[in-house]
């Protein structure tokens, strides 16, 4: 059977990084916070008892890099080099006959939303989101399939308005269609395996399938069955597909939303998606996303860091790793440094491949980059500002900047000086790194 989200649960358990919660919680005012907090214990959690739904609702699957490289198969620490590797070539979905996310259908008066778990994420927002799901849709005039994440706001038991705009792909989509006066055909799945929950995240051409890109992060064809009330395909061991059209030329306001910037993005016009059909396994879990939280911004920064790792090291850098943690808009990259002004060069690669990134900082290989406090540790201790600094002004950056935030960019060197590594060597007690507190506990 292929990998699913559940299997991928399986592994998480087994690794200690995944946490139950039995007793009961409110999906409006408790279970945001909860998130959170197995975030910062860097576990997935599962709700297994939500007031108002029969469903348990689960989060935080790939919250942190050893996540990610367990539902890759590889290190923590080989999985932005994997996925670049990987992410080179396409191994396309297959259509087939078995289907547990159409265990249960429903369709007409049968649809009502509000069965599921439905999340607030955010004290401010103007009602529950779902921000997991993986919208799918097909350019009318190229055939082509896109799959992408689209915040979606309740607004009734089948209706929800979905975020989505050019010059993003599925608002370019939806233009089209809407300029013939179609509406536009969406399928939403819900409760996916880290492989196509990464590529769903990754920026690719307008064109290529997401899903393609699945296939080879999973090393085999994602296995696809067929919607049963519109002409689209989606993956056949999702938890929960919700199956509609977005209405052409029909715009209603959405928001306000806590969004992945930790802000609220005020309310606009968005477009409105009106279901068809829910379908789902009998046993079907949940799946949500907090914005801006450790899993959003770790599916963001898998795909960008590995643009910078391919960029550092066509610039001749022996790059070691590289981290755009916890925010995607800052970076460290650890080298080892073969010549002064080294740093440098890796710090324009890194601005030149990589246009959101406004602060990223070059240190040496015994720093850990996915350790924030190790790399300010570095930045206090190694780095030379009044040389080691590379200022750019007038550059482009976020996009949504009204207040211009975004438009200049820092690098610092905080390398030491080169041949001075025994004076800067760091110490070490021992035994580090070798012996577990844990040992020491157990009778």
């Amino acid at each position: 059977m292929q990998p699913d989200l559940r299997s991928h649960l399986a592994l998480l358990e087994r690794h200690g990084k995944l946490v139950r919660v039995p007793r009961p919680v409110d999906p409006r005012t408790e279970l945001a916070a909860l998130i959170i907090e197995a975030e910062r214990r860097r576990q997935a959690i599962l709700f297994e008892s939500v007031r108002g739904s029969a469903m348990p609702c689960l989060a935080n699957v790939v919250g942190d890099r050893a996540m990610v490289g367990l539902g890759l198969g590889v290190p923590p620490e080989a999985a932005v080099a994997t996925f670049l590797e990987r992410s080179r070539r396409r191994v396309p979905p297959v259509v087939g006959s078995e289907a547990p996310v159409q265990e249960v259908v429903h369709t007409g008066d049968a649809i009502d939303l509000r069965r599921l778990p439905l999340i607030v994420h955010a004290e401010r927002d103007a009602g529950p989101y779902f921000t997991a799901g993986l919208v799918i849709a097909r350019d009318p005039e190229t055939g082509h399939r896109n799959v992408s994440y689209n915040r979606m706001m309740l607004r009734g038991p089948g209706e929800v308005g979905i975020r989505m705009m050019p010059p993003q792909h599925l608002g370019q989509i939806y233009d089209r269609a809407a300029a013939r006066g179609q509406n536009l055909p969406v399928a939403v799945a819900i409760g996916n395996h880290p492989a196509e929950l990464v590529a769903g995240a990754t920026t690719v051409a307008l064109g290529d399938d997401e899903l393609g890109l699945a296939g080879a992060l999973r090393g085999e064809p994602t296995e696809l069955t067929r919607c049963v009330s519109i002409d689209l395909e989606v993956p056949a061991r999702a938890e929960i597909v919700l199956e509609g059209e977005v209405l052409a030329g029909v715009a209603e306001p959405e928001g306000p939303y806590g969004d992945f910037m930790q802000f609220y993005v005020p309310v606009m016009p968005n477009r409105v998606l009106r279901l068809t059909a829910i379908t789902h396994r009998r046993d079907a879990i949940h799946q949500t996303m907090h914005a801006g939280q450790a899993e959003d911004t770790t599916l963001l920064a898998l795909s960008r860091e590995a643009q910078l790792l391919e960029a550092v090291a066509a610039a001749g850098a022996d790059v070691r790793q590289v981290s755009l943690l916890p925010t995607i808009l800052a970076g460290a990259i650890s080298i080892r440094k073969r010549f002064e002004g080294e740093p440098k060069l890796v710090l324009a690669a890194a601005f030149g491949r990589y246009r959101w990134l406004k602060l990223c900082v070059v240190v040496d290989e015994d720093v850990d980059v996915l350790d924030v406090s190790d790399v300010w540790w570095a930045i206090t201790t190694r780095s030379r500002l009044g040389q080691g600094v590379l200022h750019l002004t007038d550059t482009s950056g976020f996009p949504r900047d009204p207040h211009g935030l975004h438009t200049a960019k820092l690098g610092i060197d905080a390398t030491i000086p080169l041949g001075a590594w025994s004076e800067y060597e760091r110490k070490r007690a021992p035994g580090q790194g070798r012996l577990r507190l844990e040992d020491y506990l157990a009778p």
